[in-house]
């Protein structure tokens, strides 16, 4: 059997609509999903739940549970710290790995935050983790940039690609994808710089835009053969 591409949702910060654009991805591209570390469960229901609690589409998506769930909205290094019932909880590269019977289909893998999220206590980071993952699966694995369309995306995005660029193999980067109001000199000049830009999504008010958006999503295999 032919091994099911991965693909790593990171973002060029919080609230650029990571979540939002991984939900997508999954229904528009028949996904299972995996979020390896989850922070801020104290408040919030967790990105896990709403991805897969609030389908959009027939797909039945198998989620993974994450590895580490971990109570304050922080990054995961700084919520280990609060962590009242395990004060000696430490979180290592090594204790992540491709969750077993996730290659029965594409795989998304929703990062923490951006790509300098701080990890481990070896002030390991979210690319760290994403060369980990690379290095211990024979899977096809693709990172992809979510960033907001707007005013600032260029600054955030351009830093982010060229650091990824500078830690991942080129044949690992897909693209970005820009999430809001479409702006069209916003996207020429990331493709001027050598991002490829998967596609444009606005913001979803309703399940109906959702539906409409994913039905003009380019497909996972015309993604995957472009790039």
């Amino acid at each position: 059997m032919t091994e099911q591409p991965t693909f790593f949702i990171t973002g060029t910060g919080t609230d650029v609509g990571k979540t939002f654009v991984a939900k997508l991805l999954v229904y528009g591209w028949y996904c299972n999903y995996w979020k390896p570390v989850q922070t801020g469960i104290e408040s919030d229901c967790g990105d896990t739940f709403t991805v897969t609690h609030y389908p959009i589409g027939k797909w039945n998506t198998l989620v993974f549970p994450p590895r580490y769930e971990l109570q304050k909205p922080l990054s995961p290094l700084a919520a280990m710290e609060y962590e009242s019932n395990d004060n000696n909880k430490d979180i290592k590269l090594e204790d992540f790995q491709i969750p077993d019977g996730s290659n029965k289909a594409p795989l998304i893998i929703e990062g923490a935050g951006g790509v300098y999220v701080p990890i481990t206590k070896k002030l390991e980071i979210t690319t760290d983790l994403i060369t980990h993952l690379i290095e211990s699966t024979t899977r096809p694995f693709y990172v992809i940039v979510v960033a907001d369309s707007g005013l600032g995306t260029l600054n955030h995005s351009l830093l982010t690609w060229e650091h990824l660029k500078q830690k991942v193999s080129k044949k690992n980067l897909l693209g970005c994808i820009l999430n809001g109001k479409a702006n069209k000199n916003n996207r020429q000049l990331l493709e001027q710089y050598g991002i490829n830009i998967i596609t444009e999504v606005p913001i979803c008010d309703n399940l109906e835009m959702c539906i409409q958006v994913i039905e003009k999503l380019p497909s996972l295999e015309y993604v995957i053969n472009k790039y």
